[in-house]
C-alpha cells in the first residue's frame, strides 16, 4: 500500500531524517454529529440487530418519525464522541487504572434508500445506484446465485429479499448479554406499538472461542485505524497511536504496527480521502450539507458451512501431504495458508510452521509484517517474536491468502499501486450467531446444523463501492439521514 512504500526500505529510518514539522495534521472529527458505530466503531461483544419495515399509514408513519426524532434529541443513538468515551472508559479499567463503571448498550441506526425516501424526498440526492437500487436487486453484481433453487440467492434470503427489504435497522451492541436484549426488546417493543413491522436478531461472541468466527480462526485483528482528533490538543488522536516516536515514518502512518492510518474521509462523508501520500490528506469529495458526518453502513447476512470447509481441508491437505514439499502437511496449516493467519491470529509470515497463540494474542506484534519486505526494526528494541521475511512471491503466504487479497500493504496488485489499496479499506465487523459446531467436520450432524451463520456490518464512504449516512443530527433537526443497508 501506499503507506507500505514509503517505508519499504532495507534499512529502517532513523528519528531525525525528517523533522517533526512533517507529521500529518489530522482533522478534528465532528463527533458531535457521528454516529459511533462508525467512528470510532463500537467493538462490544453483544449484539442485537432490530430490523424495521415501515407502515404504509401516513399517520403512524408522522408518529414514528417523531419517535425517532425524539430518540436522538435524548442521546439514545450513540454519538461518537460518547463512543469514544466508553473505550476510553474500557481500556483505563483493562489496564487496572480505573474502577469498573456500569456502561450502557451504545445504539446506531441506519436507514436504506427506500425508508428514507418514506421521510423525505431528499433521497433523489443520491445518485448513486448502488445505493438506491438495493442489494437485492443488484446481488448478482456481487457474484450472489442467481438460481431462484439456490438458498443464497436473494429470493430465499432470510433478510431484505426482494419484495421485503428493510427501510432502516437499528445495531445494539454492549458488555453485557441481558443489557443489550433488554434494549433491543425496548426498542422494537416500542416500535410495533406505533405500527412497525420489527424483527430482532441477536449476535454474541462464541462462548467456546471468544473473538473467533465459526470457522475458528480470530477475526478483527487488522482493521485500519482512521486518523482524525476527538479536540483540537495535538495528540488527541481517535485511533490510539502505539508506537515509538522515533519510529519514524512508522509512527506517523500506524495506530498499532501494522495497523494502517487512513484519512477520514475514506469512511466519513465530507472530509479528505487518502491520496497519492499517505502522509498527506486528498481532496473531499462533494456531498450535500446535511450528509457530512455520514457513512454508508453495509449489511451482509451470511452462513458458514463449516463443516464442508473443515472436510475440504482434511481432503485437501492429505492428498497434498503425498507430494514433494507437502510432507506432514495438516488441514490446519493449510486452513491457515489459505487464510494468511493460523487460528489464533498469528501470521504465518512470523510463525511458518505452527500457531503461536502469544503471538495471536500480541498486539503490537499480530499486525507487524510485510509482504514484499523484511519486518522492520523497532525503536523499542526487538519483538519477542520471529521477525517475518519478505515473501514478495508468496511461498509462506501464498498470493491468494485472505489476508493477501484484502490488504496488501506494501505489494502491488491487478488495482495498481499499494496505494490503489488504500483507497478502497473499510471498517468491518462480523458477528457470530447461531449454536457452535462442537465436531468441525460435522460428524453425524444434518446439514443445516453445519452452518455458522453470522452478519457482517462494514462502512465506507464512496456511494457506488459501498452504502449510506448515519448522522445523529439529522434526525434531530427533522432531516433522517439514510445509513446504506445490504443484506443476505
Amino acid at each position: 500500500m501506499a503507506r507500505r512504500a514509503v517505508v519499504a526500505g532495507k534499512k529502517p529510518m532513523v528519528a531525525d531524517t525528517k523533522p517533526r514539522a512533517m507529521a500529518p495534521i489530522e482533522p478534528v472529527l465532528e463527533l458531535d454529529d457521528i454516529q459511533g458505530i462508525a467512528a470510532p466503531g463500537f467493538l462490544k461483544p453483544h449484539h442485537a440487530l432490530v430490523y424495521l419495515r415501515l407502515p404504509e399509514a401516513i399517520a403512524q408513519l408522522i408518529t414514528i418519525r417523531e419517535h425517532l426524532a425524539a430518540m436522538v434529541s435524548a442521546g439514545a443513538i450513540a454519538s461518537g464522541r460518547k463512543t469514544l468515551e466508553d473505550r476510553r472508559q474500557h481500556r483505563q479499567f483493562a489496564a487496572g487504572a480505573a474502577k469498573r463503571e456500569a456502561r450502557a448498550p451504545l445504539v446506531a441506526l441506519a436507514f436504506t434508500a427506500q425508508g428514507f425516501g418514506r421521510f423525505t424526498p431528499a433521497v433523489s440526492q443520491f445518485k448513486s445506484p448502488a445505493f438506491r437500487g438495493g442489494l437485492a436487486a443488484r446481488s448478482a453484481l456481487l457474484g450472489d446465485p442467481v438460481d431462484p433453487e439456490d438458498p443464497a440467492a436473494a429470493a430465499n434470503w432470510v433478510v431484505g429479499g426482494p419484495g421485503n427489504e428493510l427501510d432502516a435497522m437499528f445495531v445494539v451492541a454492549g458488555d453485557h448479554q441481558a443489557d443489550v436484549r433488554s434494549m433491543a426488546q425496548r426498542i422494537a417493543g416500542d416500535l410495533v406499538g406505533l405500527g412497525a413491522n420489527v424483527a430482532v436478531q441477536h449476535g454474541d461472541v462464541r462462548a467456546d472461542q471468544p473473538g473467533h468466527e465459526h470457522f475458528g480462526f480470530d477475526d478483527g485483528v487488522s482493521q485500519p485505524g482512521i486518523r482524525g482528533r476527538a479536540s483540537h490538543a495535538p495528540d488527541d488522536f481517535v485511533t490510539d497511536r502505539k508506537l515509538d516516536a522515533a519510529d519514524l515514518p512508522d509512527a506517523w502512518l500506524y495506530g498499532y504496527p501494522g495497523q494502517d492510518l487512513v484519512w477520514p474521509g475514506e469512511f466519513l462523508l465530507g472530509y479528505p480521502v487518502s491520496g497519492a501520500d499517505p502522509l498527506l490528506p486528498g481532496p473531499t469529495l462533494p456531498c450535500e450539507p446535511w450528509m457530512r458526518n455520514g457513512s454508508f453502513l453495509v449489511y451482509r447476512r451470511l452462513r458458514q458451512d463449516v463443516a464442508g470447509f473443515w472436510q475440504t481441508m482434511r481432503r485437501e491437505a492429505a492428498r497434498l501431504a503425498k507430494t514433494s514439499g507437502f510432507e506432514g502437511l495438516t488441514d490446519e496449516a493449510l486452513a491457515s495458508r489459505l487464510v494468511g493467519r493460523w487460528p489464533s491470529g498469528a501470521p504465518v509470515l512470523r510463525t511458518p510452521d505452527k500457531d503461536d497463540p502469544d503471538l495471536g494474542a500480541d498486539d503490537m506484534a499480530n499486525n507487524d509484517f510485510r509482504f514484499d519486505n523484511d519486518t522492520p526494526a523497532r525503536a523499542g528494541g526487538p519483538s519477542p517474536f520471529a521477525d517475518a521475511q519478505a515473501d514478495p512471491v508468496g511461498i509462506v503466504c501464498p498470493a491468494g491468502a485472505h489476508i493477501r487479497k484484502v490488504n496488501t500493504r506494501d505489494s502491488g496488485s491487478d488495482m495498481g499501486g499499494g496505494n490503489a489499496s488504500q483507497t478502497r479499506r473499510l471498517l468491518r465487523v462480523g458477528v457470530a450467531f447461531g449454536e457452535s459446531l462442537a465436531d468441525r467436520y460435522g460428524n453425524g450432524r444434518s446439514r443445516s446444523a453445519r452452518r455458522g451463520p453470522r452478519p457482517v456490518v462494514s462502512f465506507d464512504s464512496i456511494v457506488d463501492r459501498g452504502p449510506v449516512r448515519v448522522s445523529p443530527g439529522a434526525l434531530d433537526q427533522q432531516r433522517i439521514a439514510p445509513a446504506r443497508s445490504w443484506r443476505t
